[in-house]
Formats: C-alpha cells, sequence, structure tokens
C-alpha cells in the first residue's frame, strides 16, 4: 500500500514538471505533443499558400497599373519624334545646297566677250546675290557696282547676305594673300561704304543690329571683318583727303 502510494505521489510530481515545462498548458502528456503539430501540418501550409497566391496576383497586378498612367507619354514621344523629323530632313537636305565661287559653277568666264559675265555687271541691282557675288569675287577692276550693290543688300537684308557668306564656307580665291571668298565680300561691303558714303549711319546702325544676334560663331567672325575693314578703309580715306588738303595748301 505504502509502494502505491509513493508511485502515485512520483507520477503526481513527475506530471507537474511535464506540465510546467509545456508552459501550464491543459492537455495529458500523450495527447498534447502530438496535437500542435497536427494543427500546424493541416492549417498553416494551406494558409501561407493561398494568402501568398493572392497576394502575389495582387502584387502582379499593381506593376501594369503604374504603366497606365506612363501610357500618355507615350503618344507624346510619337508626336515629338513627328515633330523633330521635318527639321531632321532640312538639314539633311537644305533648300540652300553649298554654294560654288567658281566660275564654271556659272558657266562664266571673265572674258569681256563673255555677255552674261558682262549683262552681270549691267545689272548688277536684278541678278541673284550668288551671280552678284561671283562677279564682284572675279571682275577685278569691274567691280565698283557689285560692291556697292553688295552693300545696299546688306542693309536691306544683313541675314541673307550672312547667311549666304556662312555658306561660302572655307573657299577660297587665288590672287593676293588667298583670302577667304566670304571675307574677300564682307571687305568689298566695308569699303563700299566707308570709300562712297563716308561711314554711313546706316552701315553702322545694321552692324550694331547684328552684333545683338550674332554675338559670336561664324556670322559674329564676318562682322570682325566688316569692322576691321572699314576703320582701315575710313583711315585710309582720311589720310586721302588729309593729303589733298596739303597739295592744295601747297599749291597756293
Amino acid at each position: 500500500m505504502k509502494r502505491n502510494v509513493s508511485r502515485a505521489t512520483g507520477l503526481a510530481l513527475a506530471l507537474c514538471l511535464l506540465l510546467a515545462a509545456c508552459g501550464g498548458q491543459g492537455a495529458s502528456p500523450s495527447n498534447a505533443p502530438p496535437e500542435p503539430p497536427a494543427k500546424i501540418t493541416e492549417t498553416v501550409p494551406p494558409a501561407e499558400p493561398a494568402p501568398t497566391e493572392e497576394t502575389s496576383g495582387e502584387e502582379e497586378a499593381p506593376p501594369p497599373e503604374p504603366e497606365v498612367p506612363a501610357a500618355p507619354a507615350r503618344p507624346e514621344d510619337e508626336a515629338l519624334a513627328k515633330d523633330i523629323a521635318p527639321a531632321l530632313e532640312a538639314v539633311e537636305q537644305p533648300d540652300w545646297q553649298i554654294v560654288s565661287i567658281d566660275l564654271e559653277s556659272f558657266g562664266l568666264t571673265t572674258k569681256s566677250d563673255d555677255e552674261r559675265f558682262m549683262y552681270i555687271m549691267g545689272h548688277t541691282d536684278t541678278v541673284p546675290l550668288d551671280q552678284l557675288i561671283v562677279f564682284d569675287l572675279w571682275g577685278d577692276a569691274l567691280t565698283e557696282g557689285s560692291s556697292e550693290e553688295l552693300r545696299s543688300r546688306f542693309l536691306e537684308a544683313p541675314d541673307t547676305v550672312l547667311a549666304y557668306l556662312v555658306l561660302m564656307g572655307d573657299q577660297r580665291v587665288d590672287y593676293w594673300d588667298q583670302p577667304l571668298a566670304a571675307d574677300k565680300i564682307c571687305n568689298s561691303i566695308a569699303t563700299a561704304d566707308a570709300a562712297w558714303h563716308g561711314g554711313s549711319e546706316e552701315f553702322a546702325a545694321t552692324l550694331a543690329s547684328c552684333r545683338e544676334r550674332y554675338p559670336s560663331g561664324r556670322i559674329a567672325e564676318l562682322l570682325d571683318v566688316m569692322e576691321r575693314e572699314h576703320a582701315a578703309s575710313m583711315e585710309r580715306q582720311q589720310a586721302v583727303i588729309e593729303a589733298y588738303q596739303e597739295h592744295l595748301k601747297a599749291q597756293q
């Protein structure tokens, strides 16, 4: 009997220790451990895939949603490309081709019996700008009228004249020190104003206006050439006047 009580007391103490180790869960030692694993196996795995599939489906849906607002940008890009296309075509195929200063390109010679060449000299106010320029470059002593007309056209349409001179590029004449043909035309324009108009206010105003529009680049360089030649021509004119005045004094 005492052995049975002792055994019962021992079992009770063992049961208390077991319950304390299990966190005080009210279950028998034989049934408690298997149930939690069974519940985890039956509920957690199905529960995790289900939300995972739903969540993944919801997460995949949003990416297209943010792209929907971005879609309107694509037509804008296409419209922009269409707007740029004509500009690119204009650059690749400009209306103004690269110009030439060669007489042969115009079917001209400098011979006095060349009727077309002599026609330009007699019609400087009506011939196209390219013919006027090529005549001024190669006409030698016959270019007084063409230089005056170039001055007039520069005052009337400076942007057009300057743009044409830029298109002449780095072509050079084969006389003197072989200056750039465009610079030679600038000299003709500046000299005409200084020599025959005494440095007109209209020329100075036109030059100043061009300076504001073209502060840098090739056109600015052409304007520099005009200014230098104009100043030098004015000095030459002043020297001629002073020399003439000294001549008159010597005769008195």
